[in-house]
């Protein structure tokens, strides 16, 4: 994860200096080759904030990570679109990947570093602008985090903040750490799968389910799967899962339903796609395929609530896995509902959806 970092913050120097069209704001995406009607959506957007923003936004609220900025944007979602009402900041040289809201609308920001600092899970509760609490035992590389219904927390561990690990010679690339509810030690540490951990979801039921990724030695397929892991067990099943054009898995959430619903990336990294998998099946029943004009092609997680879907959209083909935007799809059809037209920061990665207090 750490080389995506690095390889988006090239690219951004790249386009600063390079095909600068004429007409292009100072503040348009760092100097990035877009036209005036993309720039005009990145000319404002979310700010810092000390104090609570609770009593301002009643309704429905979207938490988007911005990696490269260290923060977490906050926004009221309506029907109208979405309303910047604040930004989190997790401290320079933080990485905020993944993030969950519990039952009671705290919301886990999964955290790496670049090599300074301490790798931890921060937990805002709703409205605040300081966490509550702060998990540090047992990560290395946070990358993504689930609570269930008991309040069992799971972290996806990377080996490493660079994603070390993944290939057949080096052996397993992470772990995944719960914490029951109320305890900052780990509780239990899941190891022995492929490869590197990605998403993590867990049902009301306390069963935890984990995408990873693998990549073998030269000359076979990158592999990818879901593991499904019983409550408070280290000993997984994998689902084997028949996923079209790929499978490269990562973010996943559970439908109120129970269907399993899970990013994947296919044809060689350039297309996406999010397929559902009804409780006990190995082919998808649903696809929401990358149209061309949706949810940008790099991205890896995503929010499901109801028949809300929040990912991001670009702004910019070109740049599409580091100049994207907030947007919402509806569920099962995919079709686009709106779209965040103003951008705080290079680029949406994590996503999380508060409901209503």
């Amino acid at each position: 994860m750490k080389s995506v970092i690095i390889a988006a913050t090239m690219l951004l120097a790249l386009g600063a200096g390079h095909n600068q069209p004429s007409q292009t704001h100072p503040s348009c995406a760092f100097g990035l080759p877009l036209n005036p009607v993309q720039c005009r959506r990145l000319e404002a957007g979310p700010h810092a904030t000390t104090s609570s923003w609770m009593t301002h936004s009643p309704g429905t609220l979207l938490y988007t990570s911005q990696p490269l900025l260290g923060a977490v944007d906050v926004w009221s979602v309506s029907a109208t679109g979405f309303k910047s009402v604040g930004q989190l900041s997790v401290g320079t040289g933080n990485l905020p990947f993944g993030l969950t809201v519990d039952a009671h609308q705290n919301l886990y920001v999964a955290i790496s570093t670049f090599g300074s600092g301490t790798p931890s899970v921060e937990v805002f509760p709703h409205g605040a602008t300081k966490p509550s609490a702060v998990y540090t035992a047992g990560l290395k590389a946070p990358i993504d985090v689930a609570v269930d219904g008991k309040g069992t927390l799971y972290v996806t561990n990377r080996f490493s903040a660079g994603g070390g690990g993944c290939g057949a010679s080096s052996g397993p690339g992470g772990s995944v750490v719960e914490y029951d509810a109320g305890s900052t030690s780990p509780s239990r540490t899941i190891t022995g799968f492929p490869g590197c951990p990605v998403g993590i979801a867990a049902d009301a039921k306390g069963n935890a389910y984990l995408t990873y990724v693998y990549y073998p030695a030269t000359g076979t397929f990158l592999q990818s799967d879901v593991i499904e892991y019983p409550r408070k067990s280290t000993k997984g099943k994998p689902l084997g899962l028949q996923v079209p054009g790929g499978p490269q898995l990562g973010g996943i959430q559970i439908a109120s339903n129970g269907n399993l619903v899970i990013q994947n990336v296919q044809d060689d990294a350039t297309l996406n796609q999010i397929l559902t998998f009804p409780p006990g099946s190995t082919k998808p029943s649903n696809t929401i395929q990358y149209p061309g004009t949706g949810w940008g092609t790099g991205f890896i997680f995503f929010a499901l609530t109801g028949n809300r879907i929040f990912a991001p959209a670009y702004i910019a083909p070109n740049f599409s896995f580091i100049v994207s935007t907030p947007a919402e799809f509806a569920y099962p059809s995919g079709r686009q509902v709106a779209v965040q037209s103003k951008l705080g920061g290079p680029f949406s990665y994590g996503f999380a959806v508060s409901p209503p207090k």
